[in-house]
């Protein structure tokens, strides 16, 4: 069993010229804003990241990945975005590095190896409401 020491992290990469805040699990994560695209660089289009620690359990994962489903919160300057990230335990190993793509539609879970591993789509907080109110009609 892995350590807090040797735990691995979530590399979040914002996929998006605006900055993003982010959210896991109900509290904002330690490092907060991921800057948007370089614009004065080359190249310009490579994303930022931040890395954010892995943990066990739910109850250590505010503003952490854990294993299960994690909630996230994206905070673009145009809007409030969600989604949900769900890592498997016995496929990734608390001591795994993950990369996590998040663009407007939709998030990639990558592994070390560059390997895609999973997809989901980032839902605005409008389409949110839309949903739920649906929901809440039939």
């Amino acid at each position: 069993m892995a350590t807090k020491d040797n735990n691995g992290s979530v590399y979040v990469f914002n996929v998006f010229s605006e900055t993003l805040t982010l959210s896991t699990n109900g509290v904002t994560v330690k490092d907060g804003d991921i800057p948007g695209w370089f614009a004065d660089a080359t190249p310009k289009y490579r994303p930022n990241a931040v890395a954010v620690p892995r943990v066990l359990n739910a109850s250590d994962g505010p503003g952490k990945f854990f294993n299960g489903t994690n909630r996230l919160t994206i905070q673009w300057a145009d809007g409030l975005f969600g989604a949900s990230v769900a890592i498997d335990g016995a496929a990734f190993p608390l001591i795994q590095d993950l990369l996590l793509f998040i663009d407007r539609n939709k998030w990639q879970l990558v592994n070390e190896y560059g390997v895609e591993k999973d997809t989901g789509q980032v839902i605005g907080a409008a389409a949110l409401g839309e949903l739920a109110g649906g929901l809440v009609k039939a």
